[in-house]
């Protein structure tokens, strides 16, 4: 019942579209501070529409919504570019999509195995499209942080400007930070090829520490989830520790419980992995397909978590070839 009532709420969410473009047509004729406040309003009626969301698993319906829902905030933001809860909204949509939608389809073509030409040409327009996704986002996130800090992108893209620049941040700046530290992390985990991209690791690192700092369970916490695949999946030359993956795992699981799956996903393919640890490897994937969903708010990251750990359960050999 709960999951209807959400999908209602979501139809009528996008059905509402029309007669919001409608709305800022006509507000093209009245003044400017009007037409601000108008945006406004539709921001937050768009950001309610973002959380519930989150609170629905059909995955389908999702993917061919939110295309055509962020193409109109891009056309809000035209007529408002400074509106910094909008750009941040923007970030998080655009990752959110990468994320949801396109990374798994990816890494269940890497995973497995040698394909045909045409699973390479699927592949190739796969990462372009998650790339584009989560370059799109990191620039609306980073012009949401440039509008209290106008020099922004050049102290970020200093090490050792860096290193004071993102510390000096506060809590007003926390959305813009999470999600330019959570789009940058998915745009390396695709240019793993790239020095130049592979070389801007220390900014996920130091942008999370930071949030964490700041609220340690903004959006979930989701800093310590980002923080502990960021350790797990890369060498202790670039970085990797699993101590640390660890560590963050535990915090995340001393968060939320067994609520959000997607902690036990990520520690069990990278941490266990890592460790080749099969058997609880094993154990945890199968207890996240089995998770009978305790809190309807994170049910669309759930039902991802589900998804990918059938995913992961079915090249399990692949996985630890030497066990």
């Amino acid at each position: 019942m709960a999951a209807t009532a959400v999908k209602k709420m979501n139809k009528r969410f996008a059905s509402g579209y029309s007669a919001l473009v409608g709305i800022l047509v006509m507000s093209v004729f009245w003044s400017c501070s009007t037409q601000k406040l108008i945006i406004k309003e539709m921001t937050q009626v768009m950001e309610t529409g973002a959380d519930a969301m989150e609170k629905d698993d059909d995955l389908d319906m999702l993917q061919q919504a939110l295309p055509a829902n962020i193409k109109m905030m891009e056309a809000l933001l035209a007529s408002d570019p400074q509106n910094e809860r909008l750009l941040v909204l923007l970030a998080r949509l655009y990752g959110s999509y990468a994320f949801l939608f396109v990374d798994g389809r990816i890494e269940a073509f890497q995973l497995a195995g040698s394909k045909p030409a045409e699973g390479a040409a699927a592949l190739a327009d796969l990462k372009e499209k998650a790339v584009r996704f989560y370059t799109k986002g990191l620039d609306y996130a980073l012009q949401a942080l440039e509008i209290r800090h106008p020099r922004a992108a050049e102290h970020l893209n200093r090490v050792t400007e860096s290193a004071s620049f993102v510390p000096s941040l506060q809590v007003k700046d926390l959305p813009a930070l999470f999600w330019y530290g959570f789009n940058l992390s998915g745009l390396i985990n695709h240019n793993r090829d790239s020095v130049g991209i592979i070389a801007r690791g220390h900014l996920i690192e130091k942008s999370m520490r930071r949030v964490l700092e700041l609220q340690p369970d903004f959006y979930h916490g989701g800093a310590h989830l980002v923080l502990m695949v960021f350790y797990a999946s890369r060498s202790p030359m670039m970085g990797g520790n699993l101590e640390h993956a660890q560590k963050h795992y535990a915090k995340l699981r001393n968060l939320n419980g067994d609520k959000i799956l997607l902690a036990d996903l990520y520690y069990a393919r990278y941490v266990l992995v890592q460790r080749q640890d099969r058997p609880q490897f094993e154990e945890i994937l199968t207890a996240v397909i089995n998770n009978s969903d305790p809190d309807p708010r994170f049910r669309l990251f759930n039902r991802v978590a589900r998804d990918r750990a059938l995913v992961y359960l079915a090249v399990v050999d692949r996985l630890f070839e030497g066990s």
